[in-house]
């Protein structure tokens, strides 16, 4: 051990060594200033990654990561299946209803989904009503989903109308492109 560490140990502390300690500060090596830079670099670049993947992905803890019917109170689950009806018939041309049914297997219906699903397709809500109902109740995202898998993205006028839905119930853009990566067909 040094005289100097002692004598500041029991606090007896010479002045002149005290200010030659505080001129001379200690000396790294090069190697060890390049170390700090590497990691300062490293950390640097992690913390972007991480913040970039959490910018990504901050909506997938927003919005509703699954639609599960089983999950929604029996007035809800209408709402969602009167928009998979809306959504389906604003197509303009009456197709076959199966791809909407396969659409409800996908979201965990039930047998009564189903024929709530018919009877919604035999005699649809206005859909103001139904837009403004869905909003109350704070489906817009659940809904959203349901219409996107109860129509072809790929045409142009269910894209339109996709459009259209998204802006009524007032979802965000990078909500709705978050959808479409997670619900695409």
């Amino acid at each position: 051990m040094s005289f100097a560490f002692l004598t500041r140990a029991f606090g007896r502390v010479d002045p002149a060594e005290e200010a030659e300690d505080a001129v001379a500060p200690a000396r790294t090596s090069r190697r060890d200033r390049r170390a700090g830079r590497a990691d300062a670099v490293v950390t640097e670049c992690l913390s972007q990654k991480v913040l970039h993947a959490f910018l990504q992905n901050r909506h997938q803890t927003l919005v509703p990561l699954t639609l599960n019917l089983r999950v929604l109170e029996p007035a809800q689950r209408d709402l969602v299946i009167q928009a998979m009806a809306a959504a389906f018939l604003a197509q303009g041309r009456r197709q076959d209803p199966a791809p909407v049914r396969d659409a409800l297997t996908r979201i965990s219906a039930a047998e009564a989904e189903r024929q709530r699903l018919d009877k919604a397709l035999a005699a649809p809500l206005a859909l103001g009503d139904l837009l403004d109902a869905i909003q109350d109740a704070d489906l817009g995202a659940y809904a959203y989903v349901a219409s996107l898998l109860a129509v072809d993205q790929r045409r142009r006028v269910n894209q339109l109308y996709l459009a259209y839905l998204a802006e009524r119930l007032g979802l965000a853009d990078d909500v709705v492109s978050s959808l479409h990566r997670r619900y695409r067909v």
